[in-house]
């Protein structure tokens, strides 16, 4: 998991966002978008529910360092609305505050169906494109709880972001020597 508590790295991470949203073209916006979200759908294939459960120690809802795969599939499936939401909100020039960072409020399921959640709110996300006007607002933002104010073809990069930091998570908890087999 990446430091949000490093103020050196929310504005390293912050100065990248803002710099792709005001120089790259959509298209390789939504291909890192795309291919960050791939990779994390990648890493939970074939996770059993005693893996999706599973967590090195005890669990604290507000440090995600401490989730299970299951709640990181929770914790996407809650965000990733959130985000669709925002980038095309913004992009049409209107804010839409959402739920703070971290929240887990997609109920507990069985891994398979957290699965196929995740996939349906990928799909919504990845198609935001859809809802982006000819010209796009580059002016109005809304607020992030660590990167501050960030216009809407920012957002995207920090969820190619986002997505990066939970998939390295997942990885790193397949990879505890005490993972379930």
């Amino acid at each position: 998991m990446a430091d949000l508590r490093s103020q050196d790295f929310r504005e390293r991470m912050r100065a990248e966002f803002l710099d792709g949203a005001a120089n790259l073209p959509w298209d390789e916006i939504w291909l890192r978008m795309a291919n960050a979200r791939f990779a994390l759908i990648d890493a939970i294939q074939g996770v059993s529910q005693e893996q999706a459960d599973w967590t090195p120690g005890a669990m604290d809802a507000e440090d995600e360092s401490t989730w299970s795969i299951g709640e990181v599939m929770r914790h996407v499936i809650t965000a990733s609305p959130n985000i669709a939401e925002i980038i095309a909100a913004t992009a049409n020039g209107t804010t839409v505050v959402k739920g703070p960072p971290g929240q887990i409020v997609a109920p507990a399921s069985d891994v398979d169906d957290l699965r196929l959640q995740v996939t349906s709110v990928s799909e919504r996300l990845l198609s935001v494109g859809n809802a982006l006007p000819e010209e796009v607002d580059n002016e109005t933002t809304v607020p992030h709880a660590f990167f501050g104010d960030l216009p809407s073809m920012a957002w995207p990069l920090f969820q190619a972001f986002h997505d990066g930091d939970h998939t390295r998570q997942i990885i790193a908890l397949k990879s505890h020597p005490d993972f379930p087999g």
